[in-house]
C-alpha cells in the first residue's frame, strides 16, 4: 500500500471549475521554504491543509517515501521544478503531480518537470468533449489543452504513470462511459471515478459507474471509485479506493452514518455517507450489506 505525503502548493489556478473545493476559500500560497519544511516533516500525523496532509482511515503513517503535490494548479508555480528536485534529493521515491494537465500542452515545460524527477501524474477530466469539459471548467480551450498535455506525456521516453480523475456531477454523469472510453484511448494507466456532486442521485449515476468499471476492466486498466459507500458499491467493493487509501483525502468532506448502517457488516470500516448528500436525499437509496464475498479479504487487508 503506497501512502503519499500530500503537500498543498497554493490555490491559484488557470481554470475556474464550478465544483472547485477551493473556489470560495482563500489560502496564503506557501513559499518555497515553507514547502521544503513540509517535505522535512515525516511524522505520523501531519497537519491538515492548506499545507500538509497525510494518513486517514484509521491508519498511522510513520514515514513517507512518496509525495504528491496538489493545488489549485501546481504547474502555475515558477519554482515547481525546484520543488520536485528538492523532493527527489530528500529521498522521495515517488513524486506525483495532481494537475489539470493544461500546462503540459507545452512540451518544453513538460520536459522540465520530467527532468526534475516527476513521472507520476494525476489529471482531471470532466467530460469526453469540449462542450462538457469547458463548461465545467468555465475555461474555453481547456479540454484541448488537457488532451494535448496527456498526448505529450505519452511521448516522453521515461517510465511514467498517468492516472485520470473523472469527477461525477449532475452535468456530466450521462457522459461517463464516453469519458472513460476517451481516457482509455489515450493509453492511461489508471482511472478514478470521484463522486463530486451531492445533488446527484446515487441511484441515477450507479448504472453508469458499473458500465464504466466494466469498460475499464475489459481494457485491462485498473479503475477505482472515490466517495461512494459500501452499500452502494455492493459487488464492486474491491474497486473502492478507500479500502486501499482510507477515507481522508484533500477534498474536505463530512461523513455520517444513516439509520441502516447499524445492520451493515461494514459498519466498523465505513464512515457512512457524505452529510450533505443525506440532507438532500435522506436514507431512501441505502440498504445494509448483509453478506459479501469480499468482507474477509478487506478485513485482512486492514489488519
Amino acid at each position: 500500500m503506497i501512502r503519499y505525503k500530500e503537500i498543498f502548493l497554493g490555490n491559484q489556478c488557470n481554470n475556474e471549475c464550478i465544483y472547485c473545493p477551493y473556489r470560495y476559500k482563500t489560502f496564503s500560497n506557501p513559499d518555497f521554504d515553507s514547502i521544503i519544511n513540509a517535505l522535512n516533516q515525516n511524522v505520523e500525523n501531519p497537519p491538515i491543509p492548506p499545507l500538509v496532509k497525510g494518513g486517514g482511515g484509521g491508519f498511522l503513517i510513520k514515514k513517507y517515501d512518496s509525495v504528491a503535490f496538489y493545488g489549485g494548479e501546481p504547474t502555475l508555480r515558477n519554482d515547481l521544478s525546484g520543488i520536485i528536485l528538492a523532493a527527489k534529493r530528500k529521498g522521495f521515491r515517488r513524486i506525483k503531480l495532481i494537475t489539470n494537465g493544461c500546462a503540459f500542452s507545452d512540451i518544453q515545460f513538460l520536459l522540465e518537470i520530467a527532468n526534475a524527477g516527476c513521472y507520476l501524474f494525476e489529471i482531471k477530466i470532466w467530460g469526453s468533449n469540449p462542450d462538457i469539459h469547458d463548461y465545467l471548467t468555465r475555461t474555453t480551450g481547456s479540454f484541448q489543452q488537457t488532451i494535448q498535455g496527456i498526448e505529450n506525456l505519452q511521448r516522453l521516453s521515461c517510465d511514467k504513470f498517468i492516472c485520470i480523475r473523472i469527477p461525477m456531477c449532475c452535468q456530466n454523469y450521462k457522459d461517463l462511459e464516453a469519458t472513460v472510453t476517451a481516457a482509455l484511448g489515450l493509453g492511461i494507466n489508471r482511472i478514478i471515478l470521484q463522486f463530486q456532486d451531492y445533488h446527484l442521485s446515487l441511484k441515477d449515476v450507479l448504472p453508469h459507474i458499473k458500465n464504466a468499471v466494466n469498460l475499464s476492466i475489459l481494457n485491462r486498466v485498473w479503475i477505482v471509485t472515490e466517495g461512494l459507500p459500501f452499500c452502494i458499491m455492493q459487488g464492486l467493493e474491491h474497486h473502492m479506493s478507500e479500502i486501499y487509501y482510507g477515507w481522508n483525502t484533500f477534498f474536505e468532506k463530512v461523513f455520517k452514518h444513516h439509520q441502516y448502517c447499524q445492520d451493515c457488516i461494514y459498519q466498523e470500516l465505513c464512515p457512512g455517507v457524505e452529510e450533505k448528500y443525506l440532507e438532500q436525499f435522506r436514507n431512501n437509496e441505502f440498504s445494509p450489506v448483509k453478506e459479501t464475498k469480499y468482507l474477509q479479504d478487506i478485513l485482512a487487508f486492514h489488519g
